[in-house]
């Protein structure tokens, strides 16, 4: 069926691509389709026919999420590094769109918490530097992990990198040893994730949950979710996440600046 009023004839878009099928043209073929058409009355059935074949071919190979993205991937632009002396770490659990820059001390859980964040840069993360308000009083590590994020359902997977920061003293504490490689790519969803290695005492400096946004998954119109947290796992930071052992739950993420 044709468009609705429009010329049967296509003398530019259908004629360029008539030897292509959706599953092999690109945003190039279409680029080059479309360039030169100008914006003019007389033009209006190419455009809509040109808009038309975008959207088919997106659909085609699962590429919806991005129409003003040259490939059709990506659909978030995540505010990258600063240089200015002194602004160069990033820290997820304030960033947007699941931080929240209200800063408060929070305890540390035995089980695993995960907070989705999209990377701001591509690169390997250099290091860590958490901020310990109370201090451990006997041996004791905060375990700080990156994971993939499943493409279908935006739960953690597999974990990329992790590192363990000492927690027996207070200040801002930072580590460079990383136990795999932490290579991001920026505007990609991951999560960081975090735990402590005994069941001792230490406060961190966190993000305020009380005004963050939730988790999602819930099963209370009372209680707030902040936070996924793996169910299967204690004070370790397991190589891959079981969706079904996840649950949400109250808490808050540490501040964790991370640098490239």
């Amino acid at each position: 069926m044709p468009l609705p009023d429009a010329n049967k004839k296509s003398p530019r878009v259908y004629t360029n691509l008539q030897n292509l099928d959706l599953d092999s043209v690109t945003f190039a073929n279409i680029q080059a389709t479309g360039n030169p058409i100008a914006v003019e009355e007389m033009n209006e059935d190419e455009m809509r026919r040109l808009v038309l074949v975008n959207l088919a071919r997106l659909v085609t190979a699962g590429e919806w999420t991005g129409l003003l993205e040259a490939g059709g991937g990506g659909g978030v632009n995540q505010l990258g590094i600063l240089t200015a002396s002194g602004y160069d770490t990033w820290d997820p659990s304030v960033a947007a769109p699941f931080g929240i820059a209200l800063r408060d001390t929070q305890s540390v859980d035995d089980e695993p918490c995960f907070l989705p964040f999209y990377a701001p840069n591509t690169g390997t993360v250099a290091a860590v530097t958490i901020g310990v308000t109370v201090a451990s009083s006997s041996t004791n590590t905060l375990f700080v992990g990156f994971y993939n994020a499943d493409e279908d359902t935006g739960l953690p997977t597999t974990k990329i990198a992790s590192c363990a920061i000492d927690l027996e003293s207070t200040g801002d504490i930072r580590q460079t040893s990383f136990t795999g490689t932490p290579a991001l790519t920026k505007n990609t969803l991951y999560f960081a994730a975090w735990c402590r290695s005994a069941a001792e005492a230490a406060t961190l400096r966190s993000s305020k949950a009380v005004y963050g946004p939730g988790a999602g998954p819930t099963n209370s119109t009372e209680d707030s979710k902040t936070q996924l947290q793996l169910q299967s796992s204690d004070r370790t930071l397991p190589a891959t996440v079981t969706a079904g052992n996840l649950q949400t739950t109250y808490t808050e993420p540490p501040s964790m600046l991370l640098e490239w």
